[in-house]
């Protein structure tokens, strides 16, 4: 039997492996400075996929938890870029 939240899950963890692979280009290449604002927005993402999974289970307190954390690394990264 497949788990009811397995395409966000998956979402999930592939935004996940999209910002370690953009972290890992992004160290040798520091020239392009806009690769380190796309993993963080990406890695946003993820949080916000891990929100609407924590949201969807009615557990809302790590809803909330995780929804915060995205929408904190999405300002603080475009505020330190721009």
């Amino acid at each position: 039997m497949r788990h009811p939240y397995e395409p966000l899950v998956r979402l999930q963890l592939a935004s996940l492996c999209i910002a370690v692979i953009l972290a890992v280009v992004a160290l040798f290449h520091l020239d392009n400075r806009w690769l380190v604002l796309f993993m963080f927005y990406i890695l946003s993402i993820s949080l916000l996929v891990e929100s609407l999974v924590e949201y969807k289970k009615q557990q809302l307190a790590s809803c909330i938890s995780q929804l915060l954390r995205a929408v904190i690394i999405l300002l603080f990264s475009t505020v330190l870029f721009f």
